[in-house]
């Protein structure tokens, strides 16, 4: 079952009323390009602060008073099991830990969207392609996005790809060239 951009906003912007400092780096942010109306699947957010490796309690609490579910992710962070009214939404979130790792550039330029007056601040879905490509996955979702969108920043990426290590870079552009992205 999905979940509309009014739940997603509802438990987003609770976080945000918890104090949790965030940026959402998962395909959501192309979903919101595409202004997509229905949204499956989790929700993936970095958060700046509190630290979910160090302050999982915190996080542990949310859930508590929320009334959520709480579990964690593949690499130990929390995983949040929310609710808005009959939906479900899983809220997974990460920081830079071991194979993790998203350069701070791309976190210190994300943009801002106001969802149902709460200020979401999320990475560019040309930097979260980047990401993508770098993991290695979800390379056929990759492409049917890139058939959705409008318009792709291709300097944009080529910039983002270069936040990386120079070893990584060439199977970066492989991948992405071979969705059918034109990268120098």
């Amino acid at each position: 079952m999905g979940y509309g951009l009014d739940d997603l906003a509802l438990v987003l912007g609770k976080l945000v009323d918890h104090g949790v400092d965030y940026v959402v780096i998962g395909d959501t942010v192309v979903r919101l390009a595409l202004k997509t109306r229905v949204f499956t699947g989790d929700v993936d957010i970095y958060a700046l602060q509190p630290s979910p490796l160090i302050e999982q309690e915190f996080y542990g609490e949310i859930a508590e008073k929320e009334g959520w579910g709480y579990s964690t992710t593949d690499i130990g962070t929390p995983r949040l099991i929310a609710s808005a009214g009959d939906k479900e939404i899983i809220v997974e979130i990460y920081e830079n830990f071991m194979d993790f790792n998203i350069p701070l550039e791309i976190l210190e330029s994300a943009g801002s969207i106001k969802l149902k007056g709460y200020k979401i601040k999320l990475i560019k879905p040309e930097e979260y392609f980047v990401l993508k490509a770098r993991q290695g996955v979800d390379l056929q979702k990759l492409s049917n996005y890139l058939k959705k969108l409008k318009k792709i920043d291709i300097k944009l990426v080529e910039k983002t790809i270069k936040l990386f290590p120079k070893d990584e870079q060439a199977l970066i552009k492989n991948r992405l060239t071979s969705i059918g992205l034109k990268i120098k």
